[in-house]
């Protein structure tokens, strides 16, 4: 729990929480055990990568320029980048991608990527293969590590700092 209070705090230094969030997030820490006392016991595996943030999410369109006026009327998010074949929005943290699909995809839903501290995709890509194999990890141009969750849903694994 030490190390979580000084994560907070820091985040706190750093302007990413607001007062009273950094107090929201002190006082669930200080309940949770209290809390988790009172249930049944369960052991949480240790886990691979310490993720920070949904680093983005990769929609696939038919039509790029109809899905970029569905969004911005709908979100009013500020454009990070785009092309005729692309266009990504901003948001506090990471970004929303609508790309054109290739004829081997889909429109709708393609993937979500973890930001991760001190990323690097060979690691990634051993540390994952290694201990869950299950997941089918892949390379994709040498720094994409992708998975597939039970339900072969894509994840993504990327630099907290990706595309900032």
């Amino acid at each position: 729990m030490p190390d979580d209070v000084e994560h907070l705090v820091d985040l706190y230094d750093r302007g990413r929480l607001t007062r009273r969030q950094l107090v929201q997030n002190l006082f669930a820490l200080a309940v949770a055990p209290t809390v988790s006392r009172g249930l049944a016991s369960t052991t949480q595996p240790q886990a691979l990568f310490r993720t920070r943030t949904i680093n983005h999410v990769t929609l696939f369109a038919s039509d790029v320029a109809r899905s970029k006026a569905f969004y911005q009327r709908l979100t009013g998010l500020p454009i990070r980048a785009e092309d005729k074949e692309s266009c990504e929005f901003r948001l506090e943290n990471g970004f929303l991608g609508i790309y054109a699909f290739d004829p081997g995809d889909r429109p709708g839903f393609n993937h979500y990527c973890f930001g991760i501290e001190k990323y690097d995709p060979q690691a990634t890509m051993d540390t994952i293969k290694r201990a869950m194999p299950e997941a089918k990890p892949t390379l994709e141009g040498g720094s994409q590590v992708y998975v597939q969750d039970p339900d072969g849903v894509r994840v993504q694994f990327a630099d907290v700092n990706y595309k900032r």
